[in-house]
């Protein structure tokens, strides 16, 4: 029963998501706001929905699962769909110098998530600075994106509001509805198998909720567009870790099994560092799949699966 309600409880959260993303992307088009604005806040957001809403069904009761969740799906996102996408997208994946304000803030959350996380009872003050460093990832992406609103091309398509709004409501009901089911899942597969609930989101429910991701970067990719596949994880991880991070912190109704969590908070903090070495090379790699690409690729994926081993271990 409990995988019917795992996999029932996934397919309704995927599904949802798309909804939602769909009706939001409507009303940005309806509304006249800049494509990269639309794409960074909208696109990152609709594929951590899964996350976001399983953090906070689970936060209340289940607040080591929820934690797992964020760190495992951040890992996944480094780990498994970035290497992926290094080791086998041929034209290679181009890794920007850009989002530095981004980047900074999500080195900056997970130092302050050692805080938050590192006793049974979340820190407030360090919970609530994880949310305001989100608040302020917004403001400078908005900031940037008032910045090169001429440069952007804004579509002229005006969608029906009522069609957009129903379906972008839909889709975060249906999100709301399937994260219990999914959530019910995956704890029955953590009594089957003896697991820690913090064990069972990072591996089994991260990998879950970071199927949007792989889609996204998966179509992208297929669709000649790869620059869309580090904007997206970069974006997507932000909004797991201070977004969700911060909301579990301020929410979590039970103690925390730190044993479980602080492996998965230097897991977190190596899969942001990760990120920033575009930032340090100050250069795009664009001209198609390197070696050294190729490389990085294989050692993040074989880091992911030591790490998912490491952490099982303990």
């Amino acid at each position: 029963m409990f995988a019917l309600q795992f996999f029932g409880g996934l397919f309704g959260l995927l599904l949802g998501a798309d909804m939602a993303v769909g009706g939001c992307m409507r009303l940005a088009r309806r509304w006249n706001l800049p494509p990269w604005v639309t794409g960074m806040l909208l696109l990152a957001l609709g594929t951590s929905l899964p996350e976001f809403f399983v953090g906070l069904s689970a936060s209340a009761e289940h607040p080591g699962l929820a934690l797992g969740t964020v760190f495992g799906s951040n890992a996944v996102n480094v780990g498994g769909v970035f290497a992926l996408m290094l080791i086998f997208a041929k034209k290679g994946i181009p890794l920007r110098a850009a989002g530095l304000s981004t980047l900074l803030a999500l080195v900056t959350g997970s130092g302050l998530a050692f805080w938050a996380f590192s006793a049974p009872t979340p820190s407030v003050i360090a919970s609530s600075g994880l949310l305001g460093l989100f608040a302020f990832v917004i403001w400078a992406t908005l900031r940037d994106g008032r910045r090169r609103k001429n440069a952007d091309p804004v579509s002229s398509l005006k969608e029906s509001f009522p069609t957009s709004l129903l379906l972008a409501m839909g889709g975060f009901v249906l999100l709301a509805f399937s994260s219990t089911f999914f959530i019910n899942g995956a704890l029955g597969f953590a009594e089957l198998f003896g697991w820690r609930e913090g064990f069972v989101g990072y591996v089994i429910v991260a990998l879950g909720t970071s199927a949007p991701e792989m889609f996204t970067s998966i179509g992208a990719i297929r669709r000649g567009h790869p620059g869309v596949v580090f904007g997206n994880i970069l974006g997507s991880n932000t909004f797991n870790l201070l977004m969700v991070g911060g909301t579990v912190g301020l929410m979590a109704g039970a103690p925390i099994d730190v044993v479980s969590v602080q492996p998965q908070l230097w897991v977190n903090l190596v899969a942001s560092l990760v990120l920033l070495i575009p930032l340090l090379r100050g250069r795009d790699e664009s001209r198609g799949r390197t070696k050294t690409a190729l490389w990085m690729g294989i050692l993040l994926f074989l880091a992911y699966l030591a790490a998912a081993r490491w952490i099982g271990s303990l």
